[in-house]
């Protein structure tokens, strides 16, 4: 158990520093609570921070940078409350007391909503240093640029979107959806992204099945709890009340909790799909259509259509029996 925690936990860190597959740095480490278990993964999880931790410091003291550790926090953050949602039980030996038993989608939700926080506060300290934000408006500019030719317009309408699409407006509007739930969503879409392809590797390397954990099934039979509908509900007019009367403190907190709601609903919807499309199948078809989902959700415009159809699958099984519940099924 020490070993494969061990390589999971630098796999892991090396993927955080990889450009592009920084994505998948969570993988390893839930890889690691499917084929060996909740102690494994708790284990990679110390394992991984400290490791993390050391080499941010390394690499500032090796720049002549001060140890800001923002990096360092944002690592660990996420990383905890990935290991919380894959792992139940720190230890199975029992001279540890178990975590209380908490159904997976709210661990989903606390663990979302902590890394956004710690988002946050990287933005908030970052947004006090000159050289990111030279760096951010550049960024716009170039957005703007490509937009303005893309666009095609004549010179007058070229003008008019030189004067709106400024960089200040593209960081302003950008700042306004990442506050609005665009964080919120991107934390839990990474942690379902990773845990997801996590069980797909593990299922046929796993090597023990006492973990606590619903390999199969779990997803399929998981049910939004039925007031959630009467919240997403009021969501929608407070919104609109609170931008009235200017209370934008109270607008961004309903915002982010229509997202909740709304990941609640996607993944109802994403549990349909895998109850009608659960049929006998080799091993490696099961692996190639595991694939082409993760394609699927990666392929832009398709990937928009694709979760909003899995929202309003998952907002209609409110109303349309769309799943035979099982008894012995586990649920999420």
């Amino acid at each position: 158990m020490l070993i494969p925690a061990l390589v999971c936990a630098i796999v892991s860190i090396i993927l955080m520093r990889a450009g592009f597959f920084t994505l998948f740095f969570l993988v390893p480490l839930g890889f690691c609570t499917v084929a060996y278990g909740p102690g494994a993964a708790w284990l990679g999880f110390v394992y991984a921070v400290v490791g993390n931790t050391v080499l941010s410091i390394g690499d500032s003291l090796r720049h002549g940078l001060p140890v800001s550790g923002i990096d360092v926090l944002y690592f660990t953050v996420l990383v905890l409350g990935f290991t919380r949602i894959m792992a139940d039980n720190p230890l199975e030996n029992g001279w540890i007391p178990a975590f209380p038993k908490i159904r997976r989608v709210f661990r989903f939700i606390a663990a979302s909503i902590a890394g956004a926080l710690a988002f946050f506060f990287v933005v908030f300290v970052l947004s006090r240093d000159e050289n990111f934000i030279a760096l951010l408006r550049a960024h716009a500019e170039a957005i703007s640029s490509a937009y303005i030719t893309v666009s095609g317009a004549d010179a007058a309408q070229m003008t008019v979107l030189e004067r709106t699409l400024t960089s200040e407006r593209i960081i302003e509007s950008l700042m306004g959806v990442i506050i609005k739930g665009g964080a919120l969503f991107s934390v839990f879409f990474l942690f379902f992204f990773s845990r997801q392809l996590a069980l797909i590797l593990g299922s046929y390397f796993r090597r023990q099945k006492r973990s606590g954990m619903a390999m199969n099934g779990d997803l399929i039979n998981f049910h939004v709890p039925r007031k959630t509908i009467w919240i997403f509900s009021f969501c929608l007019p407070a919104i609109l009340l609170f931008r009235t009367v200017s209370a934008e403190i109270f607008e961004i907190a309903v915002w982010n909790l229509l997202v909740i709601c709304i990941m609640m609903f996607l993944a109802q919807g994403g549990g349909i799909v895998l109850f009608i499309a659960r049929r006998p199948m080799p091993p490696l078809i099961r692996v190639f259509c595991g694939i082409a989902l993760v394609l699927l959700l990666f392929s832009p415009g398709i990937n928009v259509l694709a979760l909003m159809a899995l929202i309003l699958l998952g907002i209609a099984e409110n109303w349309l029996p769309l799943r035979v519940i099982k008894q012995d099924m586990p649920v999420l």
